[in-house]
Parts: C-alpha cells; sequence; structure tokens
C-alpha cells in the first residue's frame, strides 16, 4: 500500500501524463491546422515550420512515453489508475501518428511543387481540414475533462468527415485531367490522410470513455462492472 505521501506523488504523476498529453494534443491540432494553411493557401514556405513542430511532438512523445512506461513499473497501479496509464500508452500512439499523418500532407505537397488553385477542389480541402480540425479538437477536449460520453459522440460526428472525403475524393476524380494524374493522386492520398487524423481522435475518444467508465463505447456488458473498480 502507499503512503499518503507516496500516493500524493502517484496522482501528481498522473496528472503531469494527462497535462503532458493534452499538451501534445494541441500541438498535433495547431499542426494539423497549419499544414491545412499550406495546402489550401499554396504556401511552401510553412512545409518546414509543419516539420520542425513534428520534431517537437516526437520528443514530446518520448518524454511522456518513458514517464508513463517508469510510473507503470514503479507504482504497481490498479483498477482507473491502471486504466488510464495504459489507454495513455494508446493515446500517445494516437497523438503521435496524427502528427506524421500532418508532416505526410506537406511532404506529398512539397513533392509536387504545391496544390494547384482550384475552384471545385480547393473549397472542399478547406473543408476537409476544417472538419478534421474540429473533430480532433473535441478529442483533445475529451482527454484534457476526462469526459465519459465522449467516444459515441465523436463516432457520430466523425460521419461529417468521412461524408466530406467521399465528397472530396469524387471531386478530384472528376477534375483529374484539369489538375494532372500525379496531383489528382497525391490529393487523394491527402484525403486520406486527414480521414485519419479524425479516426485517430475517435480513438483518442473512445479510450477516455474507457478509462473513466471501464467500458468502450457501446460495451453494454462492460459498463456493468462493480462500480468499486472506477
Amino acid at each position: 500500500m502507499l503512503s499518503d505521501r507516496g500516493r500524493h506523488h502517484f496522482q501528481e504523476q498522473l496528472h503531469t501524463i494527462q497535462q503532458q498529453l493534452v499538451t501534445m494534443g494541441s500541438l498535433v491540432l495547431e499542426n494539423v491546422r497549419l499544414a491545412g494553411d499550406a495546402m489550401v493557401q499554396g504556401r511552401m514556405e510553412l512545409v518546414d515550420k509543419v516539420r520542425e513542430a513534428d520534431d517537437r511532438v516526437d520528443q514530446m512523445y518520448l518524454e511522456t512515453e518513458k514517464l508513463t512506461f517508469g510510473t507503470l513499473a514503479r507504482q504497481q497501479p490498479v483498477a482507473g489508475d491502471l486504466r488510464f496509464l495504459v489507454s495513455a500508452t494508446r493515446i500517445l500512439y494516437e497523438l503521435e501518428r496524427s502528427g506524421d499523418l500532418a508532416y505526410n500532407c506537406m511532404k506529398m505537397m512539397q513533392r509536387l511543387g504545391g496544390f494547384p488553385q482550384h475552384p471545385a477542389i480547393t473549397p472542399l480541402l478547406e473543408a476537409t481540414v476544417t472538419a478534421s480540425c474540429k473533430i480532433f479538437a473535441q478529442g483533445i477536449d475529451a482527454l484534457a475533462e476526462l469526459d465519459a460520453g465522449a467516444g459515441e459522440r465523436l463516432d457520430e460526428a466523425d460521419d461529417e468527415v468521412d461524408d466530406l472525403v467521399g465528397r472530396f475524393y469524387t471531386t478530384v476524380g472528376k477534375h483529374s485531367v484539369d489538375v494532372g494524374l500525379d496531383v489528382a493522386i497525391g490529393l487523394s492520398r491527402v484525403g486520406r490522410f486527414l480521414e485519419r487524423i479524425a479516426d485517430h481522435a475517435v480513438n483518442i475518444a473512445e479510450h477516455v470513455t474507457y478509462v473513466v467508465t471501464a467500458a468502450l463505447p457501446g460495451d453494454a456488458a462492460a459498463a456493468s462492472e462493480d462500480e468499486d473498480d472506477r
């Protein structure tokens, strides 16, 4: 059993991990927005800024991963604390991968020398970036607030992103002759990257739901778990 002092220190570690996850998520969100500005506005000078920001995300990933696994090893947590720490390792992956996807958009843009401003494609690209950022921001808010209902709510909200990406694919395909085949393929991959960023946000929210309720969204059987385990 932990002493009162040891328990207080343990709770401080958990709070620090949560705050670092939120900070890391906020950095990723800003980088996705920056990547979106670069693509929509044709600002090639932002490519290096996105790369540099992703380097900071990667460094924070390593620091938070070390703290999380160190806490797991030293404290032998149980119940809700154990759920939080195990879920934190998964949330770290979701955040780091989302950051990589933002940079992947920039690498695609750089390889093609930028994306053309097209009256049908560019507004849809901007709308897809906005929708993806919106749901990712909701995922970070859920993490900050430990919002039990976030998993199911974001899963439903993700339909908007899926619909936009579907329209984006169709529009890019329709105008592939206008922009060129290589650019059309690159834009289609960017659409997939943005869709996956939103998916990672849903996964983050579902992990939060699990931390708080001991049940994944829609898992009615697990929701009946003993209240003492919460």
